[in-house]
């Protein structure tokens, strides 16, 4: 779908030709909404379809005509009743007179920052486009870090009160969920802070021109990324030390089980073994005796008995 705005956040309809000053918005294009974004901002089409690669990763490229910058943002995967944490890259594309937003899903967390950053005071000015959408994008991980702190704790309750096959799964998604965020915010990170400290060319013919007021939102964003990669990882470390910890508790429970069934067959042995043997066709002590039977059964409780104790001494059972 490609959307068109013009300043004031005017929605254009059909513009036919170049479009100087708007912001094209590309949210899960088809092929012909990126020939018409491309040929309006006067751009190649390869640069746009580099953001729509789901394993792109956040770099800048720049170009004669425009300035590719690429992050990764957070995205939820619905699946039935399950979320899922996962992360989608962004294209911002910079020219001499557009700014271009592209990204392979829609996400409507995605297309809120997009619009509280056009809707901002000198929005579509390219320096505090940029600036607006690393903010919101970076608070918007936190959000998420910040649930799955919360979701860790809850599953962590639930399996130390029934462990179950659900809950471990969920475990799973927690911890690929932390890994792509991790890896997501280190790479926004590096491009960040290059953008920062050296400025960003567009076209081979300017630099964007950050205020102090840009900086500032950048240093903030910054701050918050590198807490995001600092937290992501200690809930990598938390979520695998849980998983081995409740790896060990199951095993440990299999092998109580199969101690208890290895002395219940023990036990259950002394009597087979003693009736097995009176149930041979062959001359054997007391079988004319007329209280036969009530001396083997007491025989076989007696051993039987001296077996369990025995067993309980050595904790066995």
């Amino acid at each position: 779908m490609i959307t068109i705005y013009g300043p004031g956040c005017t929605i254009l309809d059909d513009p036919d030709g170049a479009c100087e000053g708007c912001w094209i918005d590309l949210i899960e294009p088809r092929s012909e909404d990126i020939s018409r974004a491309a040929r309006m901002a006067d751009v190649d089409e390869k640069l746009l379809r580099h953001a729509l690669d789901m394993h792109e990763r956040p770099r800048i490229e720049v170009d004669d005509d425009a300035t590719l910058v690429v992050i990764r943002t957070p995205h939820i995967e619905q699946n039935g009743d399950q979320r899922r944490y996962s992360t989608v890259p962004m294209g911002i594309l910079f020219t001499r007179a557009n700014v271009v937003t592209v990204c392979q899903i829609e996400d409507e967390s995605l297309t809120h920052i997009l619009s509280i950053s056009r809707s901002a005071p000198d929005g579509f000015k390219q320096e505090r486009c940029l600036c607006n959408i690393v903010k919101h994008v970076t608070m918007l991980y936190m959000h998420h870090l910040k649930a799955i702190s919360a979701n860790i704790q809850e599953v962590e309750r639930d399996l130390a009160e029934s462990p179950s096959n659900d809950d471990l799964k969920f475990l799973l998604n927690l911890r690929k969920a932390v890994t792509y965020f991790h890896a997501a915010l280190k790479n926004n990170d590096l491009i960040i802070d290059r953008i920062a400290r050296k400025g960003l060319a567009v076209c081979n013919s300017y630099k964007l021109m950050f205020s102090e007021d840009d900086l500032d939102i950048f240093d903030d964003a910054l701050i918050d990324i590198r807490q995001g990669i600092y937290m992501s990882k200690i809930f990598s470390e938390v979520l695998d030390s849980t998983a081995n910890v409740y790896s060990s508790v199951i095993s440990n429970n299999v092998n109580q089980i199969m101690k208890i069934l290895t002395s219940l067959t023990v036990i259950l042995m002394v009597p087979t073994l003693i009736t097995s043997m009176y149930g041979m066709n062959i001359p054997l002590p007391l079988q004319e005796a007329e209280h036969a039977f009530g001396v083997v059964g007491l025989v076989s409780i007696l051993i039987t008995s001296g077996v369990i104790l025995f067993l309980r001494f050595r904790r066995l059972l």
